[in-house]
């Protein structure tokens, strides 16, 4: 390696981080509301040898290569040439890199270490004792042993409307019953643990009386919310944001007419539209940055309406993004009100379109999100089993928690307060307690015996590799058949019975 490179300054990439996670190390992204794309990836979460985090650890801006090679060979008792040609294809590796340990091959992202010279990050503390791991090395299992990286919190379960779309558990109204002390008590767990995400989840914080207080505290460690609301704003409160530090906020605007509005949102308020655009007015006045998002059904997918929203919205500075949502099924919403509202796959089509025809008159980005059609459930064998084998990871209990208003903790926080997926409550005990609790555990392995004779589960010959690596969507299969049938197939399974109830748009 060149001189000048061994008098260079490197830091391990502040945009990722080390765990601990008892039988390996964990490399993941470090709490962030938005991870620069040319400086790291996004989304990461990879098992590693220890012996990775140990070396990563020395990292922490401060010293020359040189010197961190120096200690390093002192410490691990190894050459430091050795040290060197270890750590030469992480430094400023521009793209993911593979490397072999142990017989083993581990796969990296972009930029581990990356140049320091100029102090441009601070200095991390990151200590290579807190990775030197006594247990038995485990990188298979999937489930992390110590902690969720992901934990979302639902404040409450009012709002300012009552959308025919929501995907909230309506039938229970409540506000947060877990005292603000407490709630700064996870937050500062959360941070002991290494979670990567704090997040507030489908809630409406801003009726929820200690809002400041909470986002105060989750961005004082290091967590950035990502607040989403429908209810108009004051100024006061809009000041109040960008003091606290919060630069990006979600706005649900479905519609421009009262009238649809009064369906779609069940607005009593006449002018309920006019205090959204004045809270909107607010955040450009004080340079918080919107996405918005708009919620679509039969009732607001007229080219014309959508076309008004947008030439409205494009008249204010600090929108970067709008969002065109189809509303889906959901467990919060019964199979007959979803059909009640859906839109038709041809005019969802038809609508996408169009948006695509104008996209380019606007001063911010227009997303389309797909949706659930008919064709997912009614294709052949093969392709809906090459579909399904490519799925998302379902990472309820495997990563992530949610906690409730009450104090109760599911797995996900579209399963609400379904006994089956509930594994404690932080009233009572702690973050960690509760995740490597025995319910959650064998929530997180599930066993064929334990479902019934109904179920096209039950004698699956590839039942262990569906449900307990990838999972399934706990919601969609309940959605699909019912509370009573919990443990039927993935409505998505080419082994699936077609869904009772309605899941798709027609």
């Amino acid at each position: 390696m060149e001189n000048k490179k061994l008098n260079d300054v490197y830091i391990f990439n502040p945009f990722y981080s080390l765990r601990n996670d008892i039988k390996r190390a964990v490399l993941c992204n470090s709490p962030s509301f938005k991870i620069p794309l040319h400086i790291a990836e996004d989304e990461v979460i990879i098992y590693i040898h220890p012996i990775f985090a140990t070396a990563f650890s020395f990292f922490n801006g401060d010293k020359t290569l040189k010197n961190v090679l120096i200690e390093m060979s002192s410490v691990l008792e190894t050459p430091f040439e050795e040290c060197l040609n270890f750590i030469t294809p992480f430094i400023e590796n521009s793209e993911r890199i593979g490397v072999e340990y142990d017989n083993i091959w581990f796969e990296f992202p972009k930029n581990i270490l990356i140049k320091n010279n100029n102090s441009t990050f601070s200095e991390r503390n990151l200590n290579y004792q807190d990775y030197f791991i006594k247990e038995e090395i485990d990188l298979d299992t999937i489930r992390l042993f110590r902690s969720p990286s992901t934990i979302s919190l639902l404040v409450n379960t009012v709002c300012a409307t009552d959308c025919i779309y929501c995907y909230v558990d309506r039938r229970i109204k409540n506000n947060c019953k877990i005292p603000i002390e407490r709630l700064k008590e996870l937050i500062r767990e959360a941070k002991k643990l290494q979670v990567i995400d704090f997040d507030i989840a489908g809630t409406e914080i801003f009726m929820y009386k200690h809002w400041k207080e909470l986002i105060q505290e989750l961005i004082n460690n290091g967590y950035y919310p990502y607040l989403s609301t429908k209810l108009p704003i004051s100024e006061e409160s809009v000041i109040t944001l960008k003091n606290i530090g919060i630069k990006h906020l979600q706005l649900s605007i479905d519609t421009l007419d009262p009238e649809e509005s009064k369906i779609i949102n069940k607005n009593k308020s006449d002018n309920y539209i006019s205090k959204i655009f004045k809270t909107l007015k607010n955040l450009e006045k004080y340079n918080i940055f919107v996405v918005i998002n708009a919620v679509i059904t039969k009732y607001n997918s007229s080219f014309l309406g959508i076309k008004n929203l947008l030439d409205k919205l494009n008249e204010f500075s600090n929108i970067k993004k709008f969002t065109l949502n189809p509303a889906e099924r959901s467990l919060g919403c019964s199979g007959k009100v979803f059909d009640s509202f859906k839109s038709k796959s041809y005019e969802l089509e038809q609508l996408r379109n169009y948006i695509n025809s104008i996209r380019n008159e606007y001063n911010f980005t227009i997303s389309f999100i797909d949706y659930t059609d008919k064709s997912e459930f009614v294709a052949d064998i093969e392709t809906k089993s090459k579909n399904y084998q490519e799925r998302a990871m379902c990472t309820a209990n495997m990563s992530q928690i949610c906690i409730l208003s009450d104090g109760q903790v599911t797995i996900c926080e579209e399963l609400y307060w379904n006994k089956k997926f509930l594994i404690g409550n932080v009233l009572e005990n702690s973050i960690e307690e509760i995740w490597t609790s025995e319910k959650a555990i064998q929530l997180s392995k599930q066993n064929s015996c334990n479902f019934s004779d109904n179920s096209n589960c039950k004698y699956c010959p590839i039942f262990d590799d569906c449900r307990n690596i990838l999972g399934v969507c706990w919601s969609d299969v309940i959605a699909a058949y019912g509370d009573e049938n919990w443990d039927y197939p993935s409505p998505y399974c080419p082994y699936a019975p077609t869904p009772i109830y309605s899941m798709h748009h027609d």
